[in-house]
């Protein structure tokens, strides 16, 4: 029996099913219904030029046809003999049927890590051709990869471009539907950044004001499509009122090169510069009151609660302000940490655990906290990136004067994962920016790598 000969029941079924949707299409004015050549070619017979369809939300498409399968129209339309085919248990090679393939958003099948998240980030494992993290991106299309100085195969460090579009919906990109604002929002998968502290070196020292560093901090953010970024605090050094409103107007022109909504936290430069300082009043120096002004003037209070709704659960944010604590403050904070059930919960204030000689406020905040599972907690103060503990997140590196020589000035991109664990990646600033490290949270606060 001839390959034409060996049609299968099932293939007439859907020829005779063709058949009766062609009559029904000719019924309602179509033209006719051809033959079995594919009427997508565009480069000749036999060809198949139709452009493969991505569905929302997974690594851009550039529009190009897919390359991974070869597809080869006869232009031969089959012959029914009529008889039935019979299985030999051979493989027989299928014929383009000139249909664009349905993109179902569904992998194959889950991809098994050969490194931590983040870690493909060697020249071997940068040119295997393999997703070695499992992040939805392979080699050079990987920023651990083309944006890591340490990985020559990438052109230095450049950008690979275009992740190859394989018609599958990697659920590790973030889908934002936001926006994210003062009130919260919605999201598929969460996604925010972090940075802060971003002082000059010395008091009303307005010319020595850091803004070309903050401004490649928040241009690296906005090149990470985080909707939203919290900020650890500190945007002045000043304690006049001329310097304060000019050092702020200075920090919000920087900050002007992201696009999304920033969460300002309040440092104690924001009182009077003293870490252990305490404006409860909000108008005590020339400082709170400006800060409320042009950077707060949207919330509230100096402290905010507000959660964005994820497709893998309730994120709650709560920003603290120990530099401006009250009792009322206290109560609210022991009030909200405690309220509904939240999948994930990340709490942000300046002055971390270790801070030197920290506000009362601080103190109390972290006695608080005690007993709470806090998926991550978000500081500033000090003038560097570190990860303290394992849900202890210092981002302090945003322009002020680096704590250590060999330090580096930076943002951090944190990501919910399809699996629910939190990846936190940190960026050196550069053009482009550089991967420095990235961990992986669990939501109650525990480390995974």
């Amino acid at each position: 029996m001839t390959y034409l000969d060996a049609v299968t029941a099932g293939e007439r079924k859907m020829a005779a099913r063709a058949g009766v949707a062609c009559v029904l299409a000719m019924a309602l004015g179509a033209a006719g219904c051809g033959s079995a050549t594919d009427p997508n070619q565009v480069s000749g017979p036999g060809t198949d030029g139709g452009v493969e369809d991505v569905g929302p939300g997974g690594p851009t498409d550039g529009g190009q046809t897919r390359d991974d399968v070869a597809r080869t129209d006869s232009g031969n339309t089959h012959t029914d003999s009529g008889a039935t085919g019979v299985d030999n248990g051979m493989i027989v090679p299928m014929t383009d049927s000139g249909v664009v393939p349905i993109d179902t958003g569904i992998p194959p099948g889950p991809c098994v890590p050969t490194v931590p998240h983040g870690m493909e980030n060697t020249d071997a494992l940068c040119s295997n051709g393999i997703d070695d993290d499992c992040n939805g991106y392979i080699d050079c299309n990987d920023y651990h990869c083309s944006r890591n100085a340490a990985v020559s195969v990438c052109s230095g460090g450049t950008d690979g471009g275009t992740p190859t579009d394989t018609g599958i919906v990697h659920m590790d990109v973030p889908m934002g539907t936001g926006p994210v604002n003062a009130n919260g929002g919605t999201m598929s998968l969460l996604h925010f950044g972090v940075a802060g502290d971003c002082r000059p070196p010395s008091d009303n020292d307005t010319s020595g004001y850091p803004t070309a560093i903050i401004q490649q901090v928040y241009q690296g953010l906005q090149g990470t499509g985080a909707p939203f970024v919290i900020a650890t605090g500190d945007y002045m050094f000043a304690i006049n009122a001329s310097a304060v409103s000019a050092q702020l107007s200075l920090y919000e022109s920087a900050e002007a090169m992201y696009s999304g909504y920033v969460f300002h936290c309040m440092g104690n430069h924001e009182c009077d510069g003293q870490t252990a300082s305490n404006c409860p009043n909000l108008n005590e120096y020339p400082n709170i009151v400006q800060f409320r002004a042009q950077l707060q003037a949207d919330l509230p209070n100096v402290y905010h609660d507000f959660t964005v709704h994820t497709s893998l659960g309730d994120a709650h944010f709560i920003m603290l302000a120990p530099n401006a604590w009250t009792p009322a403050q206290s109560s609210w904070f022991t009030s909200v940490l405690s309220a509904g059930s939240p999948t994930y919960t990340f709490v942000a204030m300046h002055e971390p655990p270790d801070a030197f000689g920290p506000p009362a406020g601080a103190t109390e905040a972290e006695s608080i906290m005690a007993g709470h599972a806090i998926t991550l907690r978000l500081y500033g103060h000090t003038h560097e990136y570190s990860h303290q503990s394992p849900n202890i997140l210092v981002q302090g590196n945003g322009g002020a004067p680096l704590r250590s020589p060999s330090g580096t000035y930076g943002f951090a991109d944190v990501q919910q994962r399809s699996d629910g664990n939190i990846v936190v990646t940190e960026y050196n600033i550069g053009s482009p920016p550089m991967v420095a490290s990235s961990f992986v949270m669990t939501p109650g606060g525990t480390v995974t790598h």
